[in-house]
């Protein structure tokens, strides 16, 4: 089969505690929700981004595609993880074909892996004046050349093997590769104008990793992946009041026994998020830095998103607006197929599965 850009796709979003699969129609001015499911994944199935428990990962997307009955099997998914580095660097200005070469030769200096062992993509920002710095990039020029910025991404091969692998086990086709960060991104397109937002910081709150992406302008400045997510209070909930984990993410998400008080419940949850502010607030001092504008806004998604309140302490603790991103208000859906509260209600875990769908195959 010829694939193109009217090929329809299925987005398959494999997290450390939930895989997600969506897909949408954009055939209209509206796009349109097809499919959306969602199924918990076995305890340590992936650790710190790299898949442990495969054959379990298989089952569970091979029974939930086949619960949303996808007919379609050519698939993108996503990558995230200390696996994935994105970079932006300074070149003397050349063209694409030119710079392809060049990245080969020169870019291992940046890349903290062996250069054979990576795949390399990158995105060409455009010419910077030869005088202009910007603490941001790296440089591989001389600053008297013309030089121009790159988006540098490299993702080391064995991590999208054994992603490609998953999806290969259970029928389907993988064609796009993406990075969650940039999913996101797509999600959050869909509903705003990135182009004219100013600063804005998007944060994934992930069980294990929490994802950050900081845009000027819809453009990407600085992102980072901190090793550490809703998991942690998830193990603290657990230990503070000898409860399973089922229990505990109830917990979480403000369904608290008789028994406990609600009070020291959020008290522990906020306890346990220090190490998660501490981390964001130093993203956020870097960006501060380099930059004269302030970030304008602070948007979450990502299971963590789904904690009671979250949004109003991360604003307060900044103190900076801050809203939980809902990329299924942007969308059409048959009442019939889904239900309204249910589907709202999951808004938050669907960010990556949605940005996913928004992608169509482009390649050239």
């Amino acid at each position: 089969m010829f694939l193109s850009k009217d090929t329809p796709l299925i987005a398959v979003d494999i997290g450390s505690h939930s895989i997600k699969v969506a897909q949408l129609s954009l055939r209209k001015k509206e796009p349109e929700l097809l499919n959306f499911g969602i199924i918990e994944q076995e305890e340590e199935a992936i650790v710190e981004g790299v898949i442990k428990k495969p054959d379990e990962i298989s089952d569970a997307l091979s029974r939930l595609l086949k619960a949303e009955k996808i007919e379609t099997k050519f698939a993108i998914s996503s990558l995230s993880g200390e696996a994935v580095i994105v970079k932006k660097i300074k070149v003397r200005e050349m063209s694409q074909e030119d710079f392809q070469e060049r990245i080969n030769e020169e870019v291992d200096q940046y890349i903290p892996f062996d250069i054979d062992d990576v795949s390399l993509s990158f995105q060409i920002l455009g010419p910077i004046e030869p005088d202009e710095t910007d603490p941001d990039f790296d440089e591989l020029s001389e600053p008297s050349e013309p030089q121009m910025g790159v988006l540098l991404v490299a993702v080391q091969k064995e991590i999208i093997d054994s992603r490609m692998d998953i999806m290969t086990a259970c029928g389907l086709r993988p064609v796009i590769m993406d990075l969650d960060v940039f999913a996101i991104v797509n999600a959050l397109n869909l509903q705003a104008d990135m182009w004219h937002s100013g600063s804005v910081a998007l944060i994934d709150l992930g069980d294990s990793y929490t994802h950050m992406n900081i845009l000027s302008n819809g453009i990407t400045f600085l992102t980072r992946d901190i090793p550490m997510g809703g998991n942690i209070i998830t193990q603290k909930l657990m230990s503070k009041f000898d409860t399973p984990a089922k229990e505990a993410l109830a917990m979480k998400s403000g369904t608290v026994p008789g028994q406990i008080k609600t009070e020291e419940v959020v008290s522990t949850i906020k306890k346990s998020f220090e190490k998660i502010l501490d981390d964001i607030g130093k993203t956020f001092e870097q960006y501060n830095m380099t930059h004269s504008h302030p970030l304008n806004k602070i948007i979450l998604s990502g299971g963590g998103a789904l904690i009671p309140g979250i949004s109003q302490y991360i604003g307060d603790h900044f103190k900076v607006p801050t809203e939980i991103l809902d990329p299924i208000q942007s969308l059409r859906f048959n009442p019939k197929q889904f239900d309204k509260d249910a589907i709202k209600a999951l808004a938050p875990l669907s960010t990556v599965a949605i940005g996913l769908a928004t992608r169509r195959f482009d390649h050239k």
